[in-house]
């Protein structure tokens, strides 16, 4: 006679060794196509848990991360599937070494590149801080940079304490090269630290400036002889034996193309023809355009002699 609980219980062993012949051979199949691998990322490091009012320095941008997991899982995931931080929570005003905190939710992770990282915590503040124009370049050689217009002229500098006690000024750069006219530009402040250096670090408040630049002409002076000239002749037996002027030298002033250039001053010729005896005769002085003078006019003194024959002596 056949036992019939044996019977089923060697169908039962039967059905649960196929069940887990089948589970190891899934497990075998699976860790030979989908093999558990590792892999590393480079990820954004973020800070949490920073106290309100302050403001932390020397985080790096990014560390390396070393993960575990299925090739599956880690084929062609995002990087933003594992997430790295530094805990900041009841820091003080000073330096610190953190560790890196790393996780990832699709397997494990192995490794973190750094390990910690040193960083420096401040406090946050802010103040007013007056705007000034440097120039950059030269205007037209004729004008020169009259006056700067900011708006605004003051801005709100923003940053850790320690850093804005380096601050030096805040500035914005003007372009005049070439320039001969007034003109407006809109530039971004930049902050200078007291070293010379500039600060990335602190934020301006507004970010641009409107600068309206005024320009002057320049002017140049030069004392210049003059030159006499004549127009004409003398009446029959008389000649000049002599011709002074006085002044000698005028002085003149201009822009610097018109006086540069300038050697000596003409006069309007004198009328030998009116000439009949010594005489001081006033001249006017003939000016380039864009020259003005000290005076109009200078005398010009004449000896005449009568021996000779309309002639003059230069």
């Amino acid at each position: 006679m056949i036992n019939k609980n044996a019977e089923n219980r060697d169908k039962w062993f039967a059905r649960f060794m196929c069940v887990f012949i089948a589970c190891c051979l899934w497990i075998y199949v699976m860790s030979e196509q989908n093999p558990i691998v590792e892999k590393e990322f480079a990820i954004p490091l973020a800070s949490r848990n920073l106290a309100e009012g302050m403001i932390v320095f020397n985080v790096p941008e990014k560390v390396s991360v070393r993960v575990r997991g299925t090739r599956t899982a880690l084929a062609n995931m995002p990087e933003s599937d594992i997430f790295a931080f530094v805990n900041l929570s009841k820091l003080s005003v000073g330096t610190h070494t953190i560790l890196v905190n790393a996780r990832f939710a699709r397997g494990d992770v192995i490794q973190v590149t750094p390990p910690a990282v040193n960083l420096f915590i401040d406090m946050k503040k802010d103040k007013i801080v007056p705007v000034t124009a440097e120039i950059v370049g030269s205007p037209n050689k004729d004008f020169a940079v009259d006056s700067h217009l900011l708006t605004p002229s003051e801005v709100k500098v923003e940053g850790a304490a320690t850093r804005l006690e380096a601050l030096d000024k805040i500035f914005v750069p003007v372009d005049v090269g070439g320039r001969s006219e007034e003109f407006t530009v809109t530039q971004k402040p930049l902050a200078v630290a007291k070293d010379g250096m500039d600060m990335q670090d602190v934020t301006i408040d507004p970010a641009e400036i409107i600068v309206r630049t005024k320009l002057k002409k320049r002017i140049q002076t030069a004392t210049l002889p003059v030159k006499i000239a004549y127009k004409g002749e003398l009446a029959e037996g008389l000649k000049v034996t002599s011709a002074t002027v006085n002044p000698f030298k005028v002085t003149v002033s201009g822009t610097p193309s018109a006086i540069e250039n300038l050697k000596e001053l003409d006069l309007e010729p004198v009328e030998l023809e009116k000439i009949s005896k010594n005489a001081t005769v006033p001249v006017k002085i003939i000016l380039p355009e864009g020259v003005s003078a000290s005076r109009q006019t200078v005398d010009v003194d004449l000896t005449v002699d009568g021996t000779g024959a309309g002639k003059t002596n230069e």
